[in-house]
């Protein structure tokens, strides 16, 4: 019973269910507006709560044997303290908000931890909330490890930009926005110092490593990422994201290193301030360069824009991408979604295209058409009325 409850912290946190709820809301608001723009959803399935769940196993499993092999250590105040800014973290739009959720309490813990009172609860049982300080290498450590998580989640997520929202440019001509919208809720297994409560009934597991007091808990971690892309390389841009931040995991583990040797608490402040500083900067530098990037998904008149390709259709098979342009099918030129599907159905079972691609290069693509849908080869293009 003891192990049961002491491994179920993760479950009974509010953080891991309304990242659930909210994980769910956005798929049924990126479904909705899908519907709404083209008439069906460019990826039905629940794709939100695939990652959500792949993540907080594979990064969970890794991110625990990375804290246990070093031993993390973080004090019950520091881990209230998060959790309440996480969860407000997670219903606040910004790129950089998941992880100041994180930076903000090591910060205030490091300067005005001693501050902090032990809470008492009088009842039926007397119950005290312990408050053994954590040092900040404990929390230099602990961010490598969630910085190293958040550089996965982005790299592997990196292909998933395919929802785009209509909007106009300064010319007033239609164009493409794409939003990445994705978190995770992570389980790590860190060591507390000392009991979580001090009372006659042994609800919690308590042991002793060289004779200090310990106890495992598995607390949930918010990752992920609140992206809109404005240029027509989302995949570009997250994958160099994803190595900033993939560098900025090596230069605080470096920092980490640092950090053991020289015994300092004003260099482990400074050092998980100037982390948290770098962070945003990075943050705002990719989305400088995204707002920079001239090569806007928009509308054409001398073809038919990919807005996006549909998972496992003749589109996908033929390897057409984001801002590809399609001139002509099985012969015909085409200018916008009727004309496209007319073309489709001259040749119901197979279908030939010549594209324009991003770099400005004509490609030919060929593919077999599914049977019962010809005039459908998994493409998302702009609407001909405006919605």
């Amino acid at each position: 019973m003891q192990e049961i409850f002491n491994f179920g912290f993760f479950i009974i946190s509010p953080l891991f269910w309304l990242g659930l709820l909210h994980t769910q809301y956005k798929y049924r608001q990126r479904v909705k507006r899908e519907r709404h723009l083209y008439e069906s959803a460019i990826n039905p399935k629940n794709s939100e709560m695939r990652t959500f769940f792949i993540a907080m196993i594979v990064l969970g499993i890794v991110g625990s044997l990375c804290s246990l092999a070093v031993g993390v250590e973080v004090s019950y105040t520091w881990i209230v303290f998060y959790e309440l800014l996480a969860v407000v973290a997670l219903f606040l739009p910004g790129t950089t908000l998941p992880f100041l959720a994180l930076f903000l309490p090591m910060i205030i813990v490091q300067l005005f931890g001693d501050k902090f009172y032990t809470l008492s609860f009088i009842g039926k049982k007397h119950m005290v909330l312990q408050n053994p300080l954590p040092e900040g290498i404990d929390f230099l450590a602990l961010l490598t490890i969630l910085l190293f998580l958040q550089y996965l989640f982005i790299k592997f997520n990196r292909k998933s930009v395919n929802s785009p929202v209509i909007g106009k440019n300064i010319r007033g001509n239609r164009v493409a926005t794409y939003l990445f919208d994705k978190v995770s809720v992570v389980p790590l297994v860190l060591l507390v110092p000392g009991d979580l409560f001090e009372t006659t009934s042994p609800f919690w597991p308590v042991f002793k490593i060289f004779g200090v007091k310990l106890s495992i808990l598995i607390v949930p971690f918010l990752i992920g990422l609140n992206f809109r892309f404005i240029g027509e390389q989302p995949a570009k841009i997250m994958q160099r994201l994803a190595n900033a931040i993939g560098w900025l995991a090596l230069a605080s583990l470096g920092i980490t290193i640092d950090a053991f040797f020289w015994k300092s608490p004003l260099f482990e402040v400074l050092a998980i301030g100037c982390l948290a500083v770098v962070y945003c900067l990075i943050m705002y530098h990719f989305r400088k360069v995204d707002r920079k990037d001239q090569n806007q998904v928009e509308e054409a008149l001398d073809g038919v824009r990919v807005l996006a390709v549909k998972p496992q259709t003749p589109a996908s098979k033929m390897k057409l991408e984001i801002g590809d342009l399609i001139q002509v099918v099985n012969g015909i030129h085409v200018t916008d979604e009727q004309s496209l599907y007319r073309a489709l159905q001259t040749s119901p079972t197979f279908c030939r295209l010549k594209i324009k691609n991003r770099r400005g290069d004509l490609e030919l693509k060929e593919s077999s058409i599914f049977a019962g849908g010809p005039h459908e080869i998994g493409i998302v293009t702009f609407p001909s009325d405006e919605k």
